[in-house]
């Protein structure tokens, strides 16, 4: 799809998963920190925002290993239904008060990267974003000011409307990408493949916030995704190791990690299998190779009053 290739074109630092052509945003360009951060003026759209949220990033270079450390005591988990329903019950008994609506959600991300194999990443930025609650806006900084975008991953209301079912979000979700596919680029054909919705669950838990019967189904959606499975004691960004939900494809394998005592997110961890060339817009070309890692690690996540703030 050309117009999500573009989008993976612009995205820094996340996972790999977006430069396939079913897959651009989030989890790509920590994978691939050379791609250009130039983006092709489009209307908004529901993914828009997240790209020129992403664009606003620049990569630092640190001088600073995080190790990875081992974590005794891990729970081991028997399945990924068993993990699914693990972390919708955590969802579900989170004592956390709903915001208002006018509030916005705070997070801030550790993003390493490098080769696999190679636990002494070379790469590393961090990376803070505002969302509004009401999923309408968000926010960053760039050059010490405050950026702003309109549209959202989801409408958060959407998807908690009763009943709200595993299978129900999961087609709220299909129906969403499917539109935005119609409105685009229609080279999905009326198929969502399983690394795409993948992608759409992992950002909608990491950047939105969502009631707990949402998230609750959502992690119960993500065993009945095919080819889903569940993987132990895989680390995050900042050494942290947890309990995964798993995708592997021709493309890229990926990680959605949740902590093994709490059930709460902690972070995505992705390697590229095979090399891909990209032929962007301008013409020029751009490779990305196989064994390229990326890691990342949610440091901070708290409601706040208003983009910019912090606590």
């Amino acid at each position: 799809m050309n117009a999500i290739k573009e989008f993976r074109r612009n995205t820094p630092a996340m996972t790999v998963e977006a430069a396939d052509a079913a897959r651009a945003r989030l989890m790509t360009a920590i994978h691939e920190p050379g791609a250009a951060r130039k983006r092709t003026a489009t209307r908004a759209s529901r993914l828009g925002w997240r790209v020129a949220a992403a664009a606003a990033l620049a990569l630092v270079v640190g001088g600073t290993v995080v190790a990875l450390r081992d974590q005794p005591g891990m729970a081991p988990v028997a399945s990924v239904a068993e993990l699914g329903e693990r972390a919708a019950r955590a969802a579900e008994n989170d004592p956390t008060p709903a915001p208002d609506p006018a509030q916005w959600l705070y997070t801030k991300e550790l993003r390493l990267t490098g080769v696999e194999g190679d636990v002494d990443r070379d790469q590393r930025d961090t990376w803070e974003r505002w969302t509004s609650v009401d999923g309408k806006r968000s926010a960053w900084y760039q050059a010490g000011k405050l950026m702003f975008q309109g549209s959202a991953v989801m409408n958060p209301a959407e998807l908690a409307k009763p009943p709200v079912t595993p299978a129900g979000v999961i087609a709220r979700i299909k129906a969403a990408v499917l539109d935005e596919d119609r409105r685009g680029p229609q080279e999905l054909n009326g198929h969502v493949p399983p690394e795409m919705l993948f992608m759409e669950i992992n950002q909608l838990i990491t950047e939105q916030w969502l009631a707990p019967e949402v998230r609750a189904a959502l992690f119960r959606a993500l065993p009945t995704i095919k080819g889903i499975t569940v993987t132990q004691d895989v680390p995050v960004a900042d050494g942290r190791r947890g309990v995964a939900f798993s995708l592997t494809d021709a493309e890229a394998r990926s990680y959605l990690i949740l902590d093994p005592a709490t059930f709460r997110y902690l972070g995505t961890n992705s390697t590229r299998l095979k090399d891909r060339t990209y032929q962007w817009a301008d013409g020029s070309k751009e490779t990305f190779k196989a064994g390229t890692v990326g890691l990342t690690a949610q440091l901070e996540a708290e409601i706040v009053n208003q983009p910019g703030q912090r606590s």
